[in-house]
């Protein structure tokens, strides 16, 4: 049999070498509707070229607003000019998120060989600590170290991962060292605790979301590092933009959007990206990250997001947190997990929120107090087959689902009509 990767590689046209400036990993030399954010961040981290310490940061914004592309961008122009005196060092907080992994990567990111590395394990951490700051004297150079999404290691730890961090900066000959954070929260510094903040003592610069109009901007100045015979027609960039401004002013998703768009284009045999192709990348785009978000679930979460899906069919309208809590136990009871509790319940609803995997609306009912109506917005019958697929759901076959038939405070002839007061409310 022939090689059918050998035949594409034959009939691969221009653009499937050149789409690689479409992909997330891609740092542009550019940064349209950035140039306030790039600028702060020079005249911050400039005292470090002046043989000063540089202020902490911390960069706040929605995913795709450009915060972990310019940190990059910014720090390897800072290490160019430095020629060799600074040193980078770059943790994703998502993989890297205990006290004791953080230090063992920051001492193997300032080992110069191999034999000065030290194992991932069977050291305490007062030793990995005074080998940190060993190395920090010993570098010679000014560290700046790049913590993306700080919000999840102070969710994992506390203040206590950050403090140590701090503390480092201090206790190092000369304090060359500072944090650039990275975080989607702008209460994020709020809600750390006293001693975590006084040594923080950071700048903080935001990252407003992209409206349609620069979002289109950005597109256009990706496409000029594009040589190829595809043709992107303006409807087609239009409604890359627009989907991207509907979603937070999300530059990666209109960029992976025209991305994917211009491969379908390929492997269909086009020569033109049309809006057509685009509402077939958008399909395909919201699938994938659907199913990569519910696969990355604890397993409560879940199940709760299934006690959601199943309470919503089989009402036919938006469920409420009581029924959500009831099926969940159910669930629970059923694939023999201990369930949680009520207030750990609507928590995790308020994260399944916030990544968008449901929607939900706190109404006044009078008397009755306040009631939260849940659904999930779309895709629901893949959310549940993606739930499923987890090998600890396996066994589910299926539960007696329970349903609130009448709400105090909501009169009958208004049951039925829950999905307006539902959008009106998302609309206000």
């Amino acid at each position: 049999m022939a090689n059918p990767f050998e035949k594409i590689n034959q009939e691969q046209t221009p653009a499937m070498d050149d789409l690689s400036v479409l992909s997330s990993s891609y740092v542009p030399e550019n940064f349209p509707h950035r140039e306030q954010q790039i600028d702060s961040m020079v005249k911050s981290l400039s005292s470090i070229m002046r043989h000063g310490r540089a202020s902490n940061l911390l960069l706040y914004g929605k995913s795709g607003t450009g915060k972990t592309s310019i940190s990059r961008y910014v720090t390897q122009l800072l290490q160019e000019a430095g020629k060799g005196s600074i040193k980078v060092v770059y943790i994703n907080c998502q993989i890297t998120d205990s006290t004791y992994s953080i230090l063992v990567y920051l001492v193997n990111s300032l080992s110069e060989r191999d034999e000065e590395r030290i194992p991932p394990m069977g050291w305490t951490l007062d030793r990995v600590y005074s080998e940190l700051i060993t190395r920090i004297g010993q570098m010679k150079k000014y560290i700046v170290v790049v913590l993306d999404e700080i919000d999840k290691l102070i969710e994992k730890n506390g203040g206590d991962s950050l403090y140590v961090i701090l503390k480092a900066s201090d206790d190092g000959k000369e304090a060359n060292l500072s944090i650039i954070g990275i975080t989607n929260y702008t209460s994020f510094a709020d809600n750390l605790d006293a001693r975590v903040r006084s040594r923080l003592n950071q700048e903080s610069i935001i990252f407003q979301p992209y409206n349609a109009t620069q979002l289109r901007d950005i597109l256009k100045d990706r496409m000029g590092g594009i040589v190829s015979h595809t043709v992107v027609e303006d409807s087609a960039l239009n409604l890359c933009a627009a989907i991207g401004a509907r979603e937070h002013g999300d530059a990666r998703k209109a960029i992976d959007l025209l991305r994917i768009s211009m491969e379908i284009a390929i492997r269909e045999g086009k020569s033109r990206v049309g809006e057509a192709e685009v509402y077939k990348a958008r399909d395909k785009f919201e699938t994938d990250v659907i199913k990569e978000s519910i696969m990355a679930l604890p397993l409560h979460s879940k199940i709760i997001l299934l006690s959601v899906v199943l309470s919503q069919k089989f009402a036919n309208r938006p469920a409420y947190t009581g029924e959500v809590y009831e099926n969940y136990k159910r669930i629970c009871e059923e694939i023999s997990v201990q369930n949680l509790g009520f207030r750990r319940i609507s928590e995790i609803l308020s994260d399944l929120d916030d990544i968008g995997l449901i929607v939900s609306v706190t109404k006044s009912m009078g008397r009755g107090g306040r009631t939260r109506f849940i659904r999930v917005p779309d895709h629901i019958d893949s959310i549940e087959q993606h739930i499923l697929e987890d090998e600890q759901l396996s066994t589910f076959k299926g539960v007696k689902l329970t349903k609130q038939e009448k709400l105090s405070g909501l009169e009958d002839e208004s049951h039925q009509d829950i999905d307006d007061i539902f959008n009106s409310q998302r609309s206000d």
